[in-house]
């Protein structure tokens, strides 16, 4: 299931997982707050949460954040 991140949604649940916020988050991806905001809405479709802490735990589960 979480296999099917994406390289950026990786990216995105990483820096979310060091306690960035979705600006923080933009600015060292360089890429806008919508865009942070849609990959971390599809992170929580994908593994099935609802909150961003959710996202981090189960990853840290599955073996996808370390």
């Amino acid at each position: 299931q979480a296999r099917g991140l994406s390289r950026r949604e990786r990216e995105v649940l990483m820096l979310i997982a060091q306690g960035a916020s979705n600006q923080q988050v933009a600015e060292q991806l360089f890429i806008s707050l919508h865009t942070v905001k849609t990959h971390a809405r599809r992170i929580n479709g994908k593994l099935g949460v609802e909150r961003r802490t959710q996202a981090v735990a189960k990853a840290k589960l599955m073996g996808i954040l370390v």
